[in-house]
């Protein structure tokens, strides 16, 4: 019944309720083509579209920065697109941010190196195209010092992975950038599917992601599922994560998250919410189905992180499509 729901309310044909809540709104834009003109007149539209519904202004506050969340573990071929981040900016530049207050962030400085946010040489300025980027990892062992930045877990990582520099292999640590500094973050994941939580894309991006010294969770999904709402509900991130920003100019629904181009399929689609779950929700029908166009086994049973999203005092968002304000953008 949840598909049958889903597909309906993507097709247009379930009437969508009123809604304020930035946690039951969906906005769906379509593109004519992902040049840079393409994403900026559709992001512009999609934060309009978000701020109207939700009476959420996307503006400085307090700290005068936001963060911008890129994915760039995947490498080149499966990692934010630029022109994505660089729409992004001119709209939040637009909204009274200055360029040097919107901070593009990361785990590894490699990643970023190879996706080309960051130059080469650590003694290059540390920034693309003027917006600061920042790297977790080396900064994790001083943020490792506040101990609301400490996430404890009892998985260790494989044999023979180096103790970390904080000394304690059984804790991952969180991104201080998100926490303390900045009025708010937006999330820009890739999606792809994943054998640690099924689908790697919204929750993901937001938890395991977003962490140094992750990795261990990767071979264990309950473990995984578990920890990835367990990070997404800490109430110092969930206070300051605004949005999820989703383009599927390429999404890969088989071997992900690692890339492979042979996996890969594109739509001219972005899709925004608050709520992580039902973007994923989205996302797992969207590889599904490429895998049925392609006769390869499709996710099955639904992977135990939506249900976990909203059990016992968790509520990240609902995944139900009957409770989504859906908003439809036509292509410019």
């Amino acid at each position: 019944m949840r598909l049958s729901a889903l597909l309906l309310l993507l097709a247009g044909l379930v009437p969508a309720t009123a809604a304020t809540d930035p946690k039951l709104l969906v906005v769906e834009q379509k593109m004519r083509g992902f040049s840079d003109a393409d994403y900026a007149s559709s992001i512009e539209r999609v934060l309009a579209e978000f701020e109207a519904n939700t009476g959420v202004g996307l503006k400085p506050g307090a700290l005068r920065k936001c963060g911008l969340k890129v994915s760039s573990e995947s490498g080149q071929g499966l990692a934010t697109p630029k022109p994505l981040v660089r729409a992004l900016g001119t709209a939040l530049i637009k909204r009274g941010f200055a360029p040097n207050a919107i901070l593009l962030c990361d785990v590894r400085q490699q990643s970023l190196q190879q996706c080309g946010f960051l130059p080469p040489l650590a003694t290059e300025p540390q920034t693309f195209e003027g917006f600061p980027v920042i790297a977790y990892e080396p900064n994790a062992k001083k943020w490792a010092e506040d101990k609301k930045l400490c996430f404890e877990n009892q998985v260790l990582p494989r044999p023979g992975v180096p103790t970390p520099p904080w000394g304690d292999a059984r804790v991952s640590v969180l991104p201080k950038t998100l926490f303390d500094e900045v009025d708010f973050w937006i999330n820009l994941p890739v999606l792809s599917d994943s054998k640690a939580l099924g689908v790697h894309g919204a929750i993901a991006a937001a938890s395991l992601s977003n962490m140094a010294n992750a990795e261990r969770f990767a071979d264990n999904p309950y473990n995984a599922s578990k920890v990835a709402v367990e990070v997404c509900a800490i109430p110092g991130l969930a206070r300051t994560h605004a949005l999820t920003i989703l383009s599927l100019e390429r999404y890969q629904i088989l071997g992900g998250p690692s890339f492979d181009a042979n996996w890969c399929l594109s739509e001219k689609t972005i899709l925004a919410s608050a709520n992580p779950v039902i973007l994923d929700f989205i996302g797992l029908q969207k590889i599904n189905a490429g895998r049925v166009a392609r006769a390869v086994e499709t996710i099955h049973p639904e992977p135990p992180v939506f249900s976990a999203a909203n059990a016992g005092e968790i509520r990240l968002g609902t995944c139900r499509p009957s409770e989504i304000k859906l908003v439809r953008l036509a292509a410019e």
